[in-house]
């Protein structure tokens, strides 16, 4: 597993977290996953953090292992702390207690997965459910309404959904 880069600046510099935490929080029930996921992902993604959420921990280095092994394991370490703050606090309280108790972010993330993503056919029957039944009332503006069908459009294109449609969104 790779570690952060030198070139990266460390996680608890960058604006990512603030940005994350300030406008996405999850509810309780879960409601709002699919959304925080997504939101979670991108972040995490473009500051070359998702492999703390996604990939299971380094293993503990022993005596015999190298220097480079166990700095590679410390500096995953604080990293993946910070992800995990990042993800406590992206949270609503209920939710936080029982993520605050669990060692890493990748075992917080794992367990919100399990819990509250929909499966791939239930996101997809529910965005082409959405789309096909939008209408365009009189008197609505057109620019919302093509809006909502690219959302959906773009739902089932990342689900693997193939939409041949005559416009590129």
């Amino acid at each position: 597993m790779a570690t952060s880069s030198s070139s990266a600046p460390p996680l608890t510099t960058v604006s990512w977290l603030r940005s994350f935490m300030d406008r996405c929080k999850l509810e309780k029930n879960g409601s709002n996953f699919n959304d925080w996921d997504a939101q979670l992902r991108l972040a995490a993604e473009g500051d070359d953090k998702l492999q703390y959420l996604t990939a299971a921990p380094l293993a503990t280095p022993n005596a015999r292992s190298s220097t480079s092994a166990r700095e590679a394991y410390e500096t995953y370490q604080k990293e993946s702390a910070a992800v995990k703050n990042v993800l406590i606090f992206s949270m609503e309280p209920d939710l936080q207690r029982s993520a605050i108790k669990m060692s890493t972010a990748y075992k917080i993330y794992t367990r919100l997965v399990t819990m509250f993503s929909q499966a791939p056919r239930i996101i997809q029957y529910k965005a082409a459910s959405q789309f096909f039944d939008l209408n365009i009332k009189e008197g609505q503006k057109v620019c919302p309404h093509l809006l909502k069908m690219i959302e959906h459009v773009e739902t089932l294109k990342l689900q693997g959904v193939e939409c041949n449609i005559p416009f590129d969104v």
